[in-house]
């Protein structure tokens, strides 16, 4: 068991994961999350080859290779009532299997190939207990028809967790709830034996070892191997006969580990098969909280031994924590030159890298915070030199003022401009929020207004109210949410009356709400100005005010929803004018007809506000360090993250910026065109000569901008025209009462004054001939 990749992602935890590749090696693998994040991931070198977002979220995902295919088909199920069948690579739903009778969300999948059909078949089961069962020919696809299922029957079986078939005879089926787990025939769903759960554990899957046995696990991480009665064996000629009271299920074996040691949460464990050396392989693998792996060779315990139940211990025993360990030499600390050997070391708990500053900010288990050159302290640790004999490099900031654990840092400005460029905010296991100077290093005030630890620092939208907009959002411990107003230096809004953990706050500027979500579903909706709680919400109620929330940020950043004059996030005036014409809605072709030549105008507008107007294309940081951790009770550790081509262009803009116009025509970088505009061009101060080349370049583009938007234009209310003509013809022949009349009346109108434009704009390109001479 050796680590081999660390594959960084997701935004939410990974609930579940499948192999990709059809091939043994399995070089690919599909992870899903709880945000309905899917990612694609080569193994080789950890890169996501392919990610998408959905709106349905899996709980499972089964890789089955179907008949009249190439490669595997991903079988996903979870908190949306379809099973969905999707492309490993391409991450599309290729075709979704519906329910006809009693729908519902889908808790548990099997797919299989009877051995006597060409045919697959996918056996399933909804939380309400209803079990369907669909037959696949391979030629399905998005196009088709409504799958429907083509059997169902309602058993008693609430929530179940795991669905299996049995490989070596498709005769019997194993259906795991929490409780207990039964063994069911397959022919007509009646159940042949049950299985309770050992006293203060549940169960949480299982799998057949052979048609008489049986190994179901449970939330401890203990394996646990049983033999059928009679009745459940398809072999035997007692199958499906009545039960006896002395045949019932034997417990002969039990996969744990020997300290027996409690887990803080279940476990994740899969039983998987595995080919070495020709011969096969049946493990029990898990994987706990702690980042401890554990590994049973199930074919060990498969033989029962009479009246007597063996424990096994597992084989393989390894975790993240010893793999590091073992690295020789080990793995460097982002701030290993502070540490010595006779000090105990400090853990790291927090981190925030200050991209505009080229800052590193770390809080530690102490309480301090250390500030530092980031690019000098990833120079020390990973870069030899002559750095590397000075002793105090490179120099550091210490900052004093938390009574313990920092648990969050905050820097505004790097959110959002309005804040000032010196604030630095952190938050600790002292009830504290600090506020710190970054560039003296003083601590210009502290805030003690809650009655539990820090855990999470917000910005609050730039579109809130301007008091508002000067504060910083504070969650902490004892389920309470503040607003702190860093230039007042005062709590504005102290929101403390939830029952439950805090985890998500919404906002709603517009209405001048802030949206609080606890983790027993209810949300809280307080006024930020004034601090008055509006109303409490549950249910359905809650989740649809979250959602119109998540609507609001959206088109904040740019969706379909506008205020006043804009016309950016409107839809293409071109759809509301055939829609209009559609409807035969002359008022919506009227308005959709201006807002087009309103577009227009603005565009003619905006075309002279110089290349300041146009915002540069973001070019991603060379540098990136992100902190992670697997466990909350781990120390920090850090990824970095370097943009090769950020840091190429970074490179070479140095080097061009130091070279004279000579030298660079010289390199072949520049012509002797560009030399002759320069000294057009050339003014006393070279900050105006650099506005007056780029305003220039951006000018020439723009025109030629406007060029072709107006001549699509043109184009467009061409094609308008010939349409109308071909309605109203349509409408002639039907019209038997004389009903148009004043709608041709007021089309005709529409169209001279549209045609009036169109002559209008090619008059202007016309006058604008001269300068697309030049």
């Amino acid at each position: 068991m050796t680590p081999r990749c660390l594959l960084v992602g997701h935004t939410a935890p990974v609930t579940c994961l499948s192999r990709a590749s059809i091939i043994q090696d399995n070089n690919f693998i599909v992870s899903s999350s709880e945000a309905g994040e899917m990612c694609t991931w080569d193994l080789v070198d950890g890169k996501c080859r392919e990610s998408v977002k959905l709106t349905q979220v899996h709980t499972n995902i089964q890789a089955y290779h179907m008949c009249n295919s190439e490669d595997l088909r991903l079988f996903c199920n979870g908190y949306y009532a379809e099973i969905l069948i999707m492309d490993p690579f391409s991450l599309e739903i290729l075709f979704s299997l519906s329910s006809k009778m009693n729908p519902d969300w889908i808790s548990a999948l099997h797919v299989l190939r009877p051995s006597s059909r060409k045919d697959d078949v996918v056996l399933a089961i909804s939380i309400t207990g209803t079990v369907k069962v669909w037959s696949l020919l391979g030629h399905e696809n998005k196009q088709s028809e409504p799958i429907y299922e083509n059997e169902s029957k309602q058993i008693r079986c609430l929530n179940a967790l795991s669905l299996n078939c049995c490989a070596y005879n498709q005769r019997t089926v194993l259906i795991v709830c929490a409780k207990y787990c039964q063994i069911y025939d397959a022919g007509d769903f009646s159940v042949l034996c049950s299985i309770q759960a050992p006293s203060g554990e549940r169960w949480m899957s299982g799998d057949f070892l052979a048609p008489d046995r049986v190994l179901v696990w449970s939330t401890e991480g203990k394996g646990y191997l049983y033999k059928l009665p009679a009745n459940s064996v398809p072999d035997h000629k007692g199958f499906h006969g009545p039960t006896v009271e002395h045949d019932s299920p034997v417990l002969y074996g039990i996969l744990a580990h020997p300290d027996n040691k409690l887990l803080s949460c279940p476990p994740a464990m899969r039983f998987i098969l595995t080919s070495v050396g020709g011969k096969q392989r049946r493990l029990l693998l898990r994987g706990d909280s702690a980042g401890v792996v554990l590994l049973w060779n199930v074919d060990d315990a498969a033989m029962p031994v009479p009246n007597k139940v063996m424990s096994r211990a597992p084989i393989v025993t390894t975790s993240l924590e010893m793999a590091w360990a073992e690295m020789s030499p080990s793995p460097v600390g982002i701030l290993d030159q502070l540490s010595h050997p006779d000090e105990p070391e400090i853990k790291l708990t927090a981190s925030i890298y200050l991209l505009a500053a080229n800052r590193l900010v770390v809080g530690r288990e102490d309480g301090s915070i250390i500030i530092v050159n980031a690019t000098h302290t990833v120079q020390l640790q990973l870069l030899h030199g002559n750095h590397q004999q000075l002793d105090d490099w490179p120099p550091h900031q210490l900052l004093l003022g938390h009574n313990g654990r920092v648990n969050c840092l905050l820097y505004p400005h790097h959110v959002h401009h309005r804040y000032d460029r010196a604030y630095l905010v952190s938050g600790g296991i002292d009830f504290a929020v600090c506020l710190w100077d970054l560039f003296s290093g003083a601590l210009l005030h502290r805030f003690c207004v809650h009655a539990g630890e820090i855990t999470q620092l917000i910005v609050p939208p730039h579109n809130c109210s301007p008091r508002i907009q000067k504060c910083i959002c504070a969650v902490a411990s004892d389920h309470s949410v503040t607003l702190l107003s860093l230039t007042e230096r005062k709590c504005v809004t102290l929101a403390s009356r939830h029952l439950f953990p805090v985890v998500t706050i919404k906002w709603r500027p517009a209405d001048d709400f802030m949206v609080v979500g606890c983790s027993d579903g209810t949300v809280y909706v307080w006024q930020m100005e004034t601090g008055h709680l509006d109303r409490v919400l549950n249910g359905m109620i809650a989740e649809e005010v979250l959602a119109a929330c998540d609507e609001t940020s959206a088109d904040e950043l740019g969706g379909s929803i506008s205020s006043g004059t804009d016309l950016q996030g409107l839809a293409n005036p071109a759809v509301h004018f055939f829609r209009g014409l559609r409807h035969r809605n002359l008022t919506a072709m009227r308005a959709a007809t201006q807002r087009g030549l309103a577009a227009l105008h603005a565009s003619e507008r905006g075309s002279n506000a110089g290349p300041l107007a146009e915002p540069a294309r973001a070019r991603p940081p060379p540098l990136t360090i992100q902190g992670f951790r697997s466990n909350p009770a781990d120390p920090e550790s850090h990824i970095l993250f370097f943009d090769i081509e950020g840091l190429i262009v970074e490179l070479l803009s140095e080097e061009y910026s130091a070279m004279s116009p000579a030298s660079l025509e010289a390199a072949g970088l520049i012509t002797s065109e560009y030399m002759k505009v320069a000294a057009l061009t050339q003014s006393a101060s070279p900050d105006a000569a650099k506005k007056i080349s780029g305003f220039l370049s951006y000018k020439i583009v723009n025109k030629i901008g406007v060029i072709l938007r107006t001549l699509s234009w043109i184009d467009f209310f061409g094609r308008v025209k010939d349409k109308a003509g071909d309605m109203e013809r349509l409408l002639k022949e039907k019209d038997k009462h004389g009903i148009l009349a004043k709608m041709k009346e007021g089309a005709e109108n529409m169209q001279t004054k549209i045609q009036a434009k169109a002559d209008q704009l090619k008059s202007q390109l016309d006058a604008k001939g001269k300068w697309d001479g030049r």
